[in-house]
């Protein structure tokens, strides 16, 4: 058992592990004789008002990925992570890989567009301003409304690099 974890083994956490593998499966699956590296990311809930979300692994496969206050109803979009949070905006904070597309590329974080959120997005307890995009690193922790967030990514190597 690992400390960090709690009370629970690891195998009493199959979700912890299950949307790495999917979206690194789907992604072998279109094209298996990829040799590129790629950054994995992912966000896990670390406290929110939204029972239901918390401890959520909330996996970052899309290009753009929003939190928002919502009912967080089962069966959300893909990219879209409503949470029953008062504090947090409709659209609150939107992640997102390059705009190239290039998988290496760090992701990052800006608050809404439009007007700025009545309570901010946070990035390490440091307020993001109207229109600044912040690059988040493994580790990175994110506030949004009370909900706060960890950010965690995974840098596979390229095919090549794999070999013995």
């Amino acid at each position: 058992m690992l400390s960090g974890w709690g009370t629970t083994c690891g195998s009493c956490r199959p979700g912890l592990v299950a949307p790495k593998t999917l979206f690194l499966s789907r992604d072998v699956k279109d094209s298996p004789g990829r040799t590129e590296p790629m950054t994995l990311g992912w966000l896990v809930v670390l406290d929110t008002v939204d029972q239901r979300k918390r401890g959520a692994l909330l996996p970052l496969e899309r290009e753009k990925s929003v939190l928002s206050r919502g009912e967080g109803a089962v069966g959300d979009q893909p990219g879209l992570f409503e949470f029953s949070d008062v504090f947090m905006s409709s659209g609150h904070a939107v992640i997102s890989r390059p705009r190239n597309g290039d998988r290496n590329g760090a992701f990052s974080i800006r608050d809404r567009d439009g007007a700025p959120t009545a309570n901010g997005t946070f990035v390490n307890s440091r307020r993001l301003g109207v229109g600044e995009l912040v690059e988040l690193a493994d580790g990175d922790e994110i506030k949004v409304g009370a909900t706060q967030i960890v950010f965690r990514a995974l840098w596979l190597p390229g095919s090549d690099a794999r070999t013995s």
